[in-house]
């Protein structure tokens, strides 16, 4: 007997394949060819109910014996079609493992009374619909639907490239919950260890007894702390009343997750609390057995609005294992880690033909995913979607994914990522992201490979490495889609987009703190804009512009209570533009930290690209209050003499003050320092920084100079300022 699948056409390579859709004729048992739009599956999509010992016959309730084939309600192992045409609508509370659906005419759920799904694979086919409750009619906020994957071993013999046990979608998806509004709120107060209430900073509409709610660890973490040693202090919660702004607990706080304070101890910032549970519920039914996923793909419609996506996505954290196939398709090994099954996949889901009304191809609003063992929310090679207001939470690599860099126009508007654990591996140094065996798996609340995105309103929490990283190492030219519903696999219906040049479209007002080495990491062009970052444990923002980076609102607060015990040095901004034309930072706020911007430059200068243009770094109308303000690398003149380009560093308009922390002898605190973990035998002298309205005092400028050369490379100049770790002339 022949299984009847798609068949794709399939590209080898870190981010696999990608698929079409062409309908042929053929009896059940034939093969199903569906020519070139979306899979990474080299031997295709199985039809998991090929050959169904129950079909539809009509019209009607799942419950009603009528309407099925053989004249019982479908039962253990079962392998069900619903036939083009007829509706059925489930409305059982039913623990029998299925083995599979088929929607080929519609599934819906019952929106007013408790439901329960148990199945293998559910498969939702072009023409098919599922639907568990509508924007007009969601699921009632008094009763539960829920679909469980059950803990089903993929069949090696159908499906060598494991895309089962799990919710495949090819047609339209709609799955609409009670709404939470918020589905995250900052704090009103600190929430200290063995507080049993919580006060939130907004009233909240929606939110239930029994409801679980999660906190992340807020603290700022030194390095004895970090990977291995790393104890989380992130808690989940249920909800024991809850009255306006007044969350009372159904247990008390085991840790404090402290908010941030400025230079002079004032809270400024306080954690958000996030709300993960919802009454449309897609889980696995063994998180240490087979676990399930959900993947769209090809022309699919998805609007997936308040669904708890609990315990679900198969593919691990960790160095891929996929399964192998020879040239004729034969599987040649088992893998024990195949690439792609996560728990919410966007996999080359082109949109539908006819774009919604809402003018997005996908939607993602006011979900949770909570316990994903890689990526929480992924979307790949798949455009003009939105995802707004959802809330993962415990996933491991990252929280939120653009996973190869064409992924394009896509808005990603007040989502919450936290409890993201990852490899840890951060070194800004040597293009840290994109490379070796586990990309995406540092651990960052947001993962972006690519710029063509807007990023808006977004908070990350306690993660391993970064909060947002937007820096995944060289693209060059890729294909994006020229319209809405373009199917990028064909070259005529897309355009080219140069990433070394192209900015992200938006990054702003973002919010990342707590337990996380870096709150951004932002390796493309663009303007990064209102950012806010809290205990960062090692920067705040950390930026390799490609060309030209503007930096325009920017708030960083360290602990200062750690500062002196930091076995790291802390910073605000840590610029590297080496290789860029123009960093600008404007009304930079840095306190806190050990230092506030720190702009390093290295001897690998000497090779970068040419014909790039002039380096510069431009602080304007900034206040720091850091054991050192502002230490930024400059040149060395005997390189400009060889014509490598030169990086040029200017002050102007900014506040430095002094930070009330203990002094070390062997480096003193300075405003602008020049001499920050230099060699005592630098042997070249070295362009100086150029300050303008020091402390907006007008006319106070003067350029700052490397105190290790002789006077008299920098003659008139004969001593030091206040202050200043540097020569300096007027």
């Amino acid at each position: 007997m022949r299984t009847r699948i798609f068949r794709f056409v399939f590209s080898v390579g870190l981010i696999a394949g990608a698929v079409a859709f062409q309908p042929t004729s053929g009896t059940a048992q034939d093969v199903h060819n569906h020519t070139p739009a979306v899979s990474g599956v080299p031997q295709g999509v199985p039809f998991f109910c090929a050959n169904p010992t129950v079909r539809s016959i009509g019209s009607g309730a799942w419950s009603d014996s009528k309407i099925w084939s053989t004249g019982k309600i479908p039962g253990t192992n079962d392998k069900v079609r619903i036939e083009a045409g007829h509706v059925v609508t489930f409305n059982a509370v039913s623990d029998a493992r299925l083995n599979c659906i088929e929607v080929n005419g519609a599934l819906r759920f019952a929106t007013d009374a408790n439901t329960r799904l148990r199945v293998g694979n559910l498969m939702v086919m072009e023409d098919g619909n599922l639907e568990i409750g509508t924007a007009a009619k969601p699921i009632a906020s008094n009763v539960t639907a829920e679909i469980v994957i059950a803990d089903q071993a993929i069949d090696r013999n159908i499906d060598p490239a494991q895309i089962g046990t799990g919710i495949e979608g090819l047609g339209k998806i709609t799955m609409h919950g009670s709404a939470k509004s918020p589905t995250f709120v900052r704090l009103a107060r600190e929430p200290m260890a063995g507080d049993t209430m919580l006060m939130v900073s907004d009233p909240v509409s929606g939110w239930m007894t029994g409801d679980r709610i999660v906190i992340p660890d807020t603290r700022q973490l030194r390095t004895n702390e970090r990977g291995a040693n790393y104890e989380p202090q992130d808690e989940q919660l249920r909800i024991a009343s809850i009255s306006a702004t007044q969350v009372t607990l159904s247990a008390p706080l085991r840790y404090s997750h402290k908010g941030a304070r400025n230079a002079d101890g004032k809270l400024e910032f306080l954690p958000h609390v996030g709300n993960v549970s919802r009454n449309v519920v897609i889980r696995s039914e063994n998180p240490a057995g087979t676990r399930g996923h959900m993947i769209f793909i090809s022309h699919t419609t998805v609007d997936l609005r308040y669904v708890e996506v609990r315990d679900m996505g198969r593919t691990r954290m960790g160095v891929l294992d996929n399964s192998e196939f020879d040239r004729n398709g034969r599987l040649v090994r088992f893998g024990s880690n195949q690439i792609g099954r996560y728990a919410i996949h966007f996999h080359h889901a082109f949109g539908p033909k006819e774009t919604p009304s809402s003018g997005y191809q996908f939607t993602l609003i006011g979900n949770s995913v909570d316990s994903a063992p890689k990526w929480g929310i992924t979307i790949h090679n798949s455009h003009y979607g939105l995802i707004r207001d959802n809330v993962v939470y415990n996933a491991r690599g990252a929280g939120i994914v653009t996973e190869d860099g064409t992924e394009s126009f896509n808005v990603f508007d007040h989502n919450f990522a936290l409890r993201i654990e990852g490899s840890g591996d951060f070194a800004p140094r040597s293009g840290y992201l994109g490379v070796g065996p586990d990309p995406g798996g540092e651990g960052a609340g947001f993962w972006f490979r690519g710029p063509n995105n807007y990023i808006r309103n977004n908070v990350a929490a306690n993660a391993d490495a970064f909060g947002f990283a937007l820096a995944a190492g060289s693209l060059d030219v890729v294909h994006i889609p020229a319209f809405k519903g373009a199917d990028t696999s064909r070259d005529p219906q897309t355009v080219t987009l140069d990433t070394t040049s192209a900015p992200v479209l938006e990054f702003n007002n973002n919010e990342a703190y707590g337990a996380m080495q870096a709150g951004v990491a932002f390796g493309w062009n663009g303007t990064v804009r209102n950012l806010r970052v809290w205990h960062p444990s090692r920067h705040g923002l950390t930026a390799t512009p490609a060309d030209k980076l503007i930096v325009d609102g920017v708030t960083v607060r360290g602990d200062t209570s750690i500062l002196a015990r930091q076995v790291e040095s802390p910073a605000g901004l840590w610029l590297s533009n080496y290789v860029s034309k123009t960093i600008v930072v404007r009304k930079a706020d840095v306190q806190g930290m050990r230092t506030g911007i720190s702009s390093p430059f290295y001897q690998d200068f000497r090779s970068a690209e040419p014909g790039r243009g002039d380096g510069s770094v431009a602080v304007e109308d900034g206040y720091f209050r850091n054991y050192i303000g502002a230490v930024i690398a400059t040149v060395y003149s005997a390189s400009a003499e060889a014509g490598i380009p030169i990086k040029k560093a200017v002050i102007r308009d900014s506040v430095f003050g002094p930070l009330n922390v203990p002094v070390d002898p062997l480096n003193p605190p300075a405003a602008i320092s020049m001499n920050y973990r230099m060699s005592p035998n630098d042997p070249e002298p070295r362009d100086p920084i150029a300050v303008y309205n020091f402390n907006k005092k007008a006319g106070d400028n003067f350029k700052v100079y490397y105190s290790l050369e002789a006077p008299e490379s920098v003659a008139p100049c004969h001593d030091t300022r206040q202050g200043i770790g540097g020569w300096i002339c007027k």
